[in-house]
C-alpha cells in the first residue's frame, strides 16, 4: 500500500487530534512525542511516539476534515451544513447553484451528494477562495478515491450575475455571502426552485426574508441551530460544557412555479 500523500487523521491517547498529510521523508511531532511517517505502513493502524506513546492513525470523516483543515474564510460548520441540505431538499440528481465557496467546506459535502449525476455550480467573487475550495475538495476525494472533482467554479460578483447564462433549471440555490439579495438584480427566478441562505445577523435575515417575500418565494422558515452533546460515563449523565450554539441563521424558501 503506497502511503504517501495520504490524508490523515493522527489521535493522541489525550484524544487530540491532527489533520495531516503523509510525507515519509519527514517527522511528525507533539508535545506527546513524535514519530516519522514512514514508520505508518498501512492506514488505519497504530505507530509508537519517542515517548512511548500510541497514536491512532486513520483516515478522516468529513466532520474531522472540516473541523481541523486549515481554512481562510469562516467555515459553515457541520451542524449547519447538516440542516442546509434538508432545507435545500437536494438529492443525487439535483442541479445545485452555491453561492459563496469560501474555504470549501458546504461545497465538499454537496459535491459527494452530486458527483457522480448532480451538477454543482460554485460562485464567488474571489479566484483566491476557489482555489482554496478546490483544493480542499481534491485533497478529501483523494481519500476516498482516484476521481477528480467536476464542480464548475464560476468567478463573478454576485450583483452581476446572470443564472440564465447556466442554461439550466435549478433545483436549489444555497448562499454563504453577505447581501444574498443581490441576486435578484439581475435575475428572475422562472422555475421551481429551493432557496437557503446562511446568515450570521438578525439584520441580514430581515432583509433576505423582504426580498424572499418580493420575490413571491413561500414557506419561508428562519432557524438557528443549536448542537448541544452529552457525557455518559458510568456514573454520570449530564450536558457536555461545550454547546455549539448560534453559528449562523438560515431562512429557507420555496419558489413554486404553477
Amino acid at each position: 500500500m503506497n502511503i504517501d500523500n495520504q490524508l490523515i487523521v493522527i489521535k493522541t491517547p489525550k484524544n487530540n487530534k491532527f489533520l495531516a498529510v503523509i510525507d515519509i521523508d519527514k517527522e511528525f511531532t507533539t508535545n506527546e512525542g513524535k514519530f516519522k511517517f514512514s514508520q505508518i505502513k498501512n492506514i488505519p493502524s497504530i505507530v509508537e511516539t519517542s515517548t512511548g506513546v500510541n497514536f491512532k492513525i486513520y483516515k478522516p470523516s468529513y466532520k474531522e476534515f472540516v473541523l481541523l483543515m486549515k481554512r481562510g474564510p469562516q467555515i459553515i460548520y457541520p451542524k449547519d451544513v447538516a440542516q442546509i441540505v434538508l432545507e435545500s431538499n437536494i438529492h443525487n440528481s439535483s442541479k445545485v447553484l452555491e453561492i459563496g465557496s469560501g474555504s470549501g467546506a458546504l461545497t465538499l459535502y454537496l459535491y459527494t451528494i452530486l458527483k457522480n449525476t448532480g451538477v454543482l455550480y460554485s460562485l464567488d467573487s474571489s479566484k483566491i477562495n476557489q482555489r482554496r475550495a478546490d483544493k480542499t475538495i481534491s485533497r478529501y476525494i483523494s481519500t476516498l478515491s482516484d476521481e477528480t472533482n467536476n464542480i464548475t467554479f464560476i468567478n463573478q460578483e454576485l450583483v452581476n450575475f446572470e443564472y440564465k447564462t447556466l442554461n439550466v433549471d435549478l433545483d436549489a440555490i444555497i448562499t454563504d455571502v453577505p447581501e444574498p439579495w443581490e441576486f435578484f438584480n439581475n435575475n428572475k427566478i422562472k422555475n421551481s426552485v429551493c432557496w437557503v441562505s446562511y446568515l450570521p445577523s438578525m439584520t441580514q435575515v430581515m432583509r433576505m426574508n423582504d426580498a424572499l417575500k418580493e420575490q413571491l418565494f413561500q414557506d419561508i422558515e428562519i432557524k438557528e441551530v443549536i448542537l448541544r452533546d452529552w457525557v455518559v460515563d458510568e456514573k454520570i449523565v449530564r450536558p457536555s460544557n461545550k454547546l455549539v450554539s448560534h453559528t449562523g441563521f438560515l431562512i429557507s424558501a420555496k419558489y413554486i412555479k404553477y
